[in-house]
């Protein structure tokens, strides 16, 4: 774990001094960090162990307790989950599809496509309105990556970061230096012909708040 915590505290760090500054009411909104009896229940629940770089996140923010999208850290516009909401998001989703989607969407690897959102799967943001980002746990090379769970789509198998680590040292360079975050899935996303957006940091009544570019598709036969 011990490889993975440094990165992690770092990016931790560019965030929350950044936000302390600029917007200090998603600031406020963070909670304190998640108690290891809260982080050993989700994983007592998954069945399974949990990345070091999630852990090692949750040992430093609980998630964010606000509501009312006064915490959107995570760009294009989700909040963090409290752990008590990660067990009770998979408390309603997990099992919720067809047997068969379960069935197929078990068969595949990590970072592939899902129409049931399975055991292995654990969310860490929500957008108040069914979709989530989520922690893939499949067995695979991209064990650990993050992916988009739409309420009415699934998963469409395009990894957003391929891990906690990645996706806070994508935040912080975003509000740090003003780059886009989510420029990797995008690039990603549009060799698939899928319409994605990039997303740069901006700041209004002292909330945090993503813009977002629409990056079109490649034209057929270029």
């Amino acid at each position: 774990m011990a490889g993975v915590v440094a990165p992690v505290v770092g990016s931790w760090r560019g965030i929350t001094s950044w936000l302390e500054v600029h917007a200090p009411v998603t600031f406020a909104a963070l909670a304190p960090p998640a108690r290891m009896d809260e982080i050993q229940a989700v994983r007592d629940d998954v069945g399974q162990d949990l990345p070091d770089d999630l852990v090692a996140w949750w040992r430093l923010c609980g998630g964010t307790e606000s509501g009312g999208g006064t915490g959107q850290l995570l760009p294009p516009f989700y909040e963090p989950c409290p752990l008590r909401a990660v067990r009770a998001i998979r408390g309603f989703a997990v099992g919720s599809g067809s047997a068969a989607a379960i069935r197929d969407a078990g068969a595949g690897e990590a970072g592939s496509l899902a129409g049931a959102f399975l055991a292995s799967f654990v969310p860490i943001a929500a957008d108040g309105g069914g979709d989530y980002l989520f922690v893939d746990l499949r067995t695979g090379s991209s064990q650990g990556c993050i992916q988009h769970w739409s309420g009415d789509d699934g998963a469409a198998g395009v990894v957003w970061w391929s891990g906690v680590a990645e996706m806070l040292a994508d935040v912080s360079e975003a509000l740090r230096y003003g780059s886009e975050a989510r420029r990797g899935y995008a690039d990603a996303a549009t060799r698939r012909h899928f319409r994605v957006s990039t997303d740069r940091a901006s700041v209004s009544d002292g909330r945090l708040i993503w813009e977002s570019t629409p990056i079109s598709p490649p034209l057929s036969g270029r």
